[in-house]
């Protein structure tokens, strides 16, 4: 099992006092210290038009982590395949892995908010093809050799991308999703799924449900991908003081998203999600209690080094310097014991 941090969302709440330039430049930082402690990659999540400035454009901030690094991994976790031109993502992507000597994850979603889809012209039924479409041309493309496609959704001709990736064939591509369709959709057209935060057993399951749908000559090397958000710190109500305003904030975020999409109209200062709820989601406490909270992804996933946890403990309005403190036990601490247990 390898071990990162993630998801990095670039967002910047009212009331925060720094600027975008900043939050890059702390998530930058971050990824180094990751490395310096011995950590294994970094994870990106995009969308787009939000008012906090949630992260629109996943490639640019990924290549600035890889320049900066030696053996960080990047994700994406996911890009959001329907909106972007695929051709055009295959030529990013190859100069990307080029740059990083093939240290670059390329994971892909359909997106789910109507409001990205419409700022950019995008028919939003489409998407599942969409996605589809894009894994069956950038695999051809990544050939670098000239190709034609003709899709539902998607028509290129005489087609052509070099350079060809660093990676032969191109960086793996994990598919995102948490429905029946989603999972086999990974399973069958992926190299890899990621999930979103979950209970363990959960976990399991969405993951079990994607295996299935690997071809037989796949099913081996198919990756694992899973999110897991929360803080360490003295104890779990010292953790909350420092975190929960910023977890908080993520949750309600996406609730007032969904709430949006379901035709609700919601108060801008409207609280979403109790605070139970978001304790529930998030894993607070000491270095031993994120050891054992973790413990089962390091038994089951042993022997596997194309897995990776990417556990979130940069949330909004945090101070920075605590932020690094916290990465710093997850590093020097958490970590190692995680690896020791698993043997």
């Amino acid at each position: 099992m390898r071990w990162g941090l993630g998801l990095y969302t670039g967002q910047v709440p009212p009331g925060q006092d720094i600027g975008f330039h900043d939050e890059y430049a702390r998530i930058t930082e971050q990824a180094r210290l990751a490395e310096e402690l011995g950590l294994d990659s970094v994870w990106l999540s995009e969308h787009h038009g939000a008012d906090d400035g949630y992260l629109p454009s996943l490639l640019p901030l990924a290549a600035a982590i890889l320049a900066s690094t030696e053996r960080l991994v990047v994700g994406t976790a996911v890009l959001l395949a329907p909106l972007h031109h695929p051709l055009r993502l295959a030529e990013d992507a190859a100069v990307v892995d080029q740059l990083s000597g093939g240290r670059l994850v390329l994971g892909l979603g359909t997106g789910w908010r109507s409001g990205d889809f419409r700022s950019f012209g995008v028919d939003m039924s489409t998407r599942a093809v969409a996605l589809e479409e894009t894994v069956q041309i950038l695999r051809r493309a990544w050939q670098g050799e000239r190709f034609d496609f003709e899709g539902r959704v998607h028509r290129i001709e005489g087609g052509v991308v070099r350079p060809r990736p660093f990676t032969p064939g191109g960086p793996p591509i994990w598919l995102g999703g948490t429905g029946p369709r989603a999972l086999r959709r990974a399973g069958r057209l992926g190299d890899g799924y990621f999930g979103v935060s979950a209970p363990f057993d959960d976990a399991m399951g969405a993951f079990a449900a994607a295996r299935d749908a690997v071809p037989e000559d796949r099913q081996a090397p198919f990756s694992f991908g899973q999110l897991r958000s929360g803080f360490i710190a003295q104890d779990p109500e010292e953790a909350w003081k420092l975190a929960g305003r910023g977890m908080t904030y993520t949750l309600d975020v996406h609730t007032r998203w969904a709430a949006e999409e379901a035709g609700r109209v919601v108060a801008p200062d409207e609280h979403l999600v109790p605070e139970e709820t978001v304790r529930q989601y998030n894993l607070l406490g000491t270095p031993a209690d994120m050891t054992n909270a973790l413990l089962p992804y390091a038994r089951r996933f042993a022997r596997r080094r194309d897995c990776h946890l990417a556990f979130r403990l940069y949330h909004p309005y945090m101070p920075h310097d605590q932020v690094l403190e916290a990465i710093q036990a997850y590093g020097r601490t958490v970590v190692p014991a995680l690896r020791e247990a698993a043997g």
